[in-house]
């Protein structure tokens, strides 16, 4: 009995683990430093994955802001364009009578250029000069002559109601009566017409170019940025806003260019060559455009 005793007290210190230092010290040690490493390696990975999404949906948001203001100006100008769309012959008179004060109310666009930084090509983008909004010079531009077109609008209706209070001071009754370009002058001097029909042409002139240009940006800008943002990380956030005019007639027809001005019959009042004034009344889009 004794002897079966001793063999089952030595069966079990046999199945007792030697004490060491790895064991006992070492490897508790390295297994929590490697515990936490791993740890600190998730989330450093996760903050960046997170942080690579929050990029991804601010360029998609700030690409979205854009669009809908450059739509909105563009639908502001368009509304005033219907004011005398159809109405306006080649003589400059006949196109300044038949303009009238156009009452709208629109805000200047004053957004931060910044927040497109990411539209700029790298040095070795060898295909950036082939595009043509990834320029954000084209883009401030294209805002800034918006802004200032909304000031000459403003001028030319003050102008514009002066020259009609005119024509009635001097002309009473057949102030609404088909008027000679002459009487005109009687009524408000020749420096004045000369100013009015000047403005009346640049705001013509500007309002078709940036309405083509806009258009031209709410095509093809969405189509580019897609280029630039990783849309497959934000499924679940929302998409890029995309414009199409959908077979619009009356959108498409607004959209054609008024018909061309022919300053000769006022070379006189100029004391200019046509093509000298004509020259004068470019906006820098007509090879752009």
């Amino acid at each position: 009995m004794q002897e079966e005793t001793e063999l089952v007290v030595k069966a079990i210190e046999s199945l007792k683990q030697d004490s060491s230092f790895f064991k006992d010290y070492a490897f508790p040690i390295t297994s929590a430093f490697f515990t936490s490493l791993l740890g600190a390696g998730i989330a450093y990975f996760t903050l960046r994955r997170q942080e690579g999404i929050q990029i991804e949906k601010d360029k998609m948001d700030s690409s979205n802001k854009w669009t809908l203001k450059v739509e909105e100006a563009r639908s502001t100008l368009i509304a005033i364009k219907n004011n005398y769309h159809g109405q306006l012959g080649h003589n400059p008179f006949q196109r300044l009578s038949a303009i009238p004060n156009i009452l709208f109310h629109a805000v200047e666009i004053t957004e931060n250029y910044q927040d497109l930084s990411f539209i700029v090509p790298s040095s070795n983008d060898v295909e950036a000069d082939n595009i043509k909004w990834n320029q954000l010079s084209r883009i401030r531009i294209m805002i800034s002559n918006y802004n200032y077109l909304l000031k000459l609008w403003g001028q030319r209706n003050d102008i514009n109601q002066r020259f009609k209070e005119n024509l009635l001071k001097h002309h009473g009754d057949k102030a609404y009566a088909k008027l000679s370009l002459d009487d005109a002058i009687s009524a408000n001097g020749r420096a004045n017409m000369v100013i009015l029909i000047d403005l009346t042409e640049n705001v013509v002139k500007l309002t078709d170019n940036l309405i083509q240009e806009m258009d031209n940006f709410l095509n093809e800008f969405p189509i580019f940025v897609k280029t630039k943002i990783k849309t497959k990380r934000l499924k679940r956030y929302g998409s890029i806003l995309t414009f199409s005019n959908n077979g619009n007639e009356k959108l498409l027809n607004l959209l054609e260019p008024s018909p061309e001005v022919d300053f000769r019959s006022v070379e006189v009042l100029f004391g200019e060559s046509s093509e000298v004034i004509k020259q004068r009344h470019t906006t820098g889009y007509e090879k752009q455009l």
